[in-house]
């Protein structure tokens, strides 16, 4: 018999806790950077989160310039304008500050920036298959970069990876690969402190679905891999409610940022499940917000799939609720953590049903051509066809 082998995607150098922003000034320097390129979206900017790392940068003797053109969503145009400014900045490292879209943004102008001058990102997308995909720059041929999550929900601050919007074909991509993997993340929940109580909630179910679409991944061949996925299950469980209740609990907002920066690399090494495919095309063809596209989505996949995994959706019932007795059959504590779920997401004043959040009728046919064409699908524990997305598109409706 052929020994499996695990396969490991691990982050760089990773600082998490409060006052981990500040430190960014010394990481920047570690990695050579005279000048930096800051990626992030208005919002940050108005937020006033930048003033948590310039002071930094400029005690460290750094120049930065800050595009601050990102959009949710990021797409193809978008991306390729900001590889352009990065070009003509002269930095030498990138910063990508915010939730995902900020630091997708920052990935894939990373990645053009290794490759050759005047290509858009679309050649580098998963998309193409085979030899028509341009292969990721090597890491020596792309400047360093660091990433700061001003949210808890994507972790994409430890993933190799970022989604891309064609606006054209109305669907998303995805780029990259180990080499994307930024090269520091410093993960302040400082930074999250005021974020509102809709994208909280929104960021935190995206955290989730991560965890739990990567535990019970068909690629999920990464055995050290699962205490921390089962831990990062937990601190959502016991931390959501509060951090949208109560936005200026530390302790809450701690507990969030460590449960999605898990969530990111688990993903990295398990990948997903039906639920992204599902909620791309949401965001992509009408424009919901990622985590929300997620909770809508996230309890009807986890029924559907309940049949593939029904030991491993147990133990995530268990560990969002580890006082909750263990009792009853296997089915009966796997269909637990589909109730846990809805009843989280109902907690935290997210909207439950597709019509609810601008989608119609007739969009069904045309997100469940979509969600078949994403790969995200191919490692659900249950097999997946266009129908049975189409099913449950139509009972999220």
């Amino acid at each position: 018999m052929q020994p499996q082998i695990s396969t490991y995607v691990w982050p760089g150098q990773t600082l998490a806790g409060f006052g981990a922003a500040a430190r960014i000034g010394q990481e920047a320097k570690a990695l050579g950077a005279t000048r930096v390129f800051i990626i992030v979206d208005p919002g940050v900017v108005a937020a006033g989160l930048l003033t948590a790392i310039t002071p930094s940068l400029a005690q460290a003797g750094l120049a930065y310039v800050v595009h601050d053109q990102v959009i949710p969503n990021p797409d193809v145009a978008s991306v390729d304008a900001a590889a352009t400014a990065f070009r003509a900045s002269d930095a030498d490292l990138i910063v990508g500050m915010g939730g995902g879209s900020g630091m997708d943004t920052a990935k894939a102008v990373r990645e053009l920036a290794g490759g050759p001058v005047g290509i858009s990102i679309t050649e580098y997308s998963y998309l193409l298959r085979g030899d028509a995909v341009r292969p990721v720059p090597a890491r020596k041929q792309m400047p360093p970069m660091i990433a700061l999550p001003t949210t808890a929900g994507t972790g994409a601050e430890v993933t190799p990876w970022a989604v891309i919007t064609d606006t054209v074909d109305h669907r998303k991509f995805g780029i990259g690969g180990p080499a994307l993997l930024p090269d520091a993340a410093l993960c302040d929940p400082a930074l999250t402190l005021t974020l509102p109580p809709f994208l909280t909630a929104a960021t935190g179910i995206d955290a989730l679905t991560h965890l739990i679409e990567a535990y019970v991944s068909t690629n999920n061949h990464q055995p050290a891999l699962d205490p921390l996925i089962l831990y990062g299950i937990e601190l959502i469980g016991r931390s959501l409610r509060i951090a949208v209740a109560q936005g200026s609990n530390a302790a809450a907002r701690a507990d969030m940022m460590l449960g999605s920066t898990l969530g990111g690399i688990a993903i990295s090494s398990n990948w997903l499940g039906a639920c992204h495919a599902l909620a791309h095309p949401l965001s992509s063809i009408a424009n919901v917000q990622h985590g929300l596209a997620n909770a809508l989505m996230l309890p009807h996949q986890m029924a559907y799939s309940l049949p593939g995994a029904l030991d491993r959706y147990a133990r995530v019932a268990a560990a969002l609720d580890p006082s909750a007795p263990e009792e009853g059959s296997m089915r009966q504590r796997a269909e637990r953590a589909v109730e846990a779920v809805r009843e989280l997401i109902a907690d935290v004043n997210l909207p439950t049903r597709l019509r609810d959040a601008g989608i119609s009728e007739a969009m069904i046919e045309p997100l469940a051509q979509q969600a078949i064409r994403d790969l995200n699908h191919t490692t659900n524990p249950r097999v997946t066809t266009q129908a049975a997305l189409e099913q449950l598109y139509r009972q999220a409706f």
